[in-house]
């Protein structure tokens, strides 16, 4: 029975996983048109733990920025379920910075300045696309995609490493 079971929780955290997957794919895509849309028959699967857990040091003052960081924001309208009119609109909207930004490329290129706005494109580019709102309840981090656990990755710097770096000097560390 136990073994059934187990098999069960396993093909549900993987169609999760794949359905997670498909929702990341869609949502990267500029083309999808706004948040995906879940299958209905999804459901949400409680995570078992497996593994008996390690005990991690309590820190508190860890704890309460943590709690701050992860407070739940309204949905902004950009993230509001889109309607096709407005998905048209915004494939529209694309087509025209597109050319505005050709025909202002080409300007540059006429005025032998064409590398430095390209160079100056590229940067106001990452600038705008980086993120700099704060992350949403429930939403992982960089660092617990690539590190599922949250474990220490040898080689990186701890705080408490540092800690004893600054007070007793690198020597201290081993």
């Amino acid at each position: 029975m136990e073994e059934k079971l187990a098999a069960y929780r396993r093909r549900k955290r993987q169609k999760e996983a794949l359905i997670s997957f498909k929702n990341k794919v869609i949502a990267m895509i500029p083309f999808a048109g706004g948040k995906p849309k879940d299958d209905k028959d999804s459901c949400v699967v409680e995570p078992v733990p497996d593994l008996p857990a390690k005990p991690e040091p309590v820190s508190y003052a860890a704890s309460d920025t943590y709690s701050d960081d992860l407070e739940e924001e309204p949905l902004s309208e950009e993230e509001e379920e889109k309607t096709p009119q407005n998905k048209w609109l915004k494939y529209g909207m694309w087509v025209l910075y597109f050319l505005f930004w050709a025909t202002c490329y080409a300007i540059a290129i006429e005025l032998k300045f064409g590398m430095v706005f390209l160079l100056f494109s590229a940067l106001f580019g990452i600038y705008f696309n980086t993120r700099t709102r704060p992350r949403r309840k429930n939403e992982m981090s960089p660092y617990s995609v690539f590190n599922e656990g949250c474990e220490s990755i040898d080689g990186t710097l701890k705080a408490e490493q540092f800690e004893r770096e600054i007070r007793y000097g690198s020597a201290s560390v081993r």
